[in-house]
């Protein structure tokens, strides 16, 4: 494995964000793959997960908008960013953002009764 390829950089620390585990070495590899693919949606997307996770959502929403902004199709991205603009105290706007993924016809059925439930329940 090449440690400069940006989207296999992206894989295994997006891979850790999810797991819960090693989320500042991921934010740090994240870094690295956009600067060596700067733009790349997948990696901004990454770059703004792991933000949140983190707790760090002001710079998280910059990375997210601009992953929606990239890619508006995408029903991830759209949660995530539904969930960074819910932390950031924009309940109104996340929950446009996760009725929107539960009309786009790529989004698989767990992701749609997960953002059900954030309807009902929110963050």
């Amino acid at each position: 494995m090449n440690p400069n390829q940006a989207y296999v950089i992206n894989y295994l620390a997006y891979t850790w964000i999810e797991q819960g585990t090693k989320i500042e070495k991921s934010l740090k590899m994240l870094e690295k793959a956009n600067k060596i693919k700067s733009n790349d949606p997948y990696i901004i997307d990454s770059l703004g997960w792991a933000l949140y996770k983190l707790k760090r959502y002001k710079e998280s929403k910059d990375y997210l908008q601009l992953a929606v902004k990239l890619m508006p199709a995408d029903p991830i991205v759209n949660d995530h960013y539904g969930d960074v603009l819910w932390q950031n105290g924009n309940e109104i706007q996340a929950r446009y953002y996760w009725n929107y993924v539960l009309n786009l016809e790529k989004a698989e059925k767990d992701l749609k009764e997960k953002i059900e439930q954030k309807l009902i329940k929110g963050l």
